[in-house]
């Protein structure tokens, strides 16, 4: 006995399966995290690193920067979902 599946209704049940077992698609930014420079371009386009620093991470203290205060050696942690809901919530408190 032969069963044939189209190619659209296996591409369906894969994601399916995929969402069942907690699998986040490629282009999502679920999870991910964003370096200053990145931040920079995708949501402050136009403004300096310094600005970005001084005007949003120093001034809120935002929850998606994970160290926010890098030194040395080390960068901006920048969760990238918190930042784009953060960014949504609070562009009209920045002084663009």
């Amino acid at each position: 006995m032969q069963v044939t599946i189209s190619k659209d209704e296996l591409k369906q049940a894969i994601v399916e399966i995929m969402d069942e077992m907690g699998f986040v698609p490629k282009e999502s930014i679920e999870g991910k995290t964003i370096t200053l420079g990145q931040f920079k371009k995708k949501y402050c386009p136009g403004k300096s690193l310094d600005w970005i620093k001084t005007e949003i991470f120093y001034k809120y203290k935002p929850d998606f920067v994970a160290n926010i205060h890098p030194g040395t050696g080390s960068s901006f942690r920048i969760y990238e979902k918190q930042a784009a809901n953060w960014m949504e919530k609070n562009k009209e408190k920045l002084p663009w």
